[in-house]
Order: structure tokens, then C-alpha cells, then sequence
């Protein structure tokens, strides 16, 4: 159920990206990694601080309830700029509390 995305104007070289985030998401909400769901948009037009030059990224995370923002706003910040090679200052994240009533897996709904 949570689901990340994260659009970036860098490219990604990294065929593990989706893979070690989910495993980061998963750690951090305490949540199963089957139901973690990442999606990697890279190499998009897109623009920072009013410069397409500058590298960041624009990530949506969105779960049924969050125990720590603080704490995962700094590890999903920490990830991207290690391996997308973005300025911390050009990351910027949406989170998005999810009512378990409007998630479904498989056809049926988690709340």
C-alpha cells in the first residue's frame, strides 16, 4: 500500500533504484514489501530553483499513515541524492495519507 514515486530530470543508471527504494520504504513505514509499490520517472523535463541545469527530483509518497515523516523525508532525501546524484535542496516531497477505504490490492479494498 505505499506507494512512491519519484520524477526526476536526472537520468538513472542504477537498475536497482526501485528495488532498494521499496526496501527502504518498507523499513521505515513498517510495512510489508509486497505491498510496496515504486515507480521511477527519470530523464523528465523539469526544472529547479527556475533552472532546468539544476538536478533534483519531485517525490509523492503516499501511505496509510506515516509514523515518521521527520525521519523518512531525511532517508528518501539522503537516497536520491546518493544515487541520482541531485542537490538536497532541489528534493522536494509530497506525502500523501492515504484512508485505508480508497486502497485497494487485488480487487479489495484494505479498509
Amino acid at each position: 500500500m505505499p506507494f512512491l514515486t519519484i520524477r526526476t530530470n536526472a537520468d538513472n543508471n542504477d537498475n536497482r533504484l526501485t528495488e532498494d527504494a521499496a526496501k527502504l520504504v518498507a523499513d521505515r513505514l513498517g510495512k510489508p514489501i509486497a505491498y510496496v509499490v515504486v515507480t521511477v520517472c527519470a530523464g523528465l523535463e523539469m526544472s529547479f530553483g527556475g533552472s532546468a541545469d539544476n538536478k533534483g527530483a519531485l517525490i509523492e509518497m503516499k501511505s496509510i499513515g506515516f509514523a515518521d515523516k521527520v525521519g523518512l523525508a531525511r532517508k528518501l532525501t539522503e537516497f536520491v541524492v546518493n544515487r541520482l546524484n541531485v542537490k538536497a535542496e532541489f528534493v522536494n516531497i509530497e506525502f500523501v495519507d492515504m484512508a485505508a477505504s480508497d486502497v485497494a490490492i487485488a480487487g479489495n479494498l484494505l479498509g
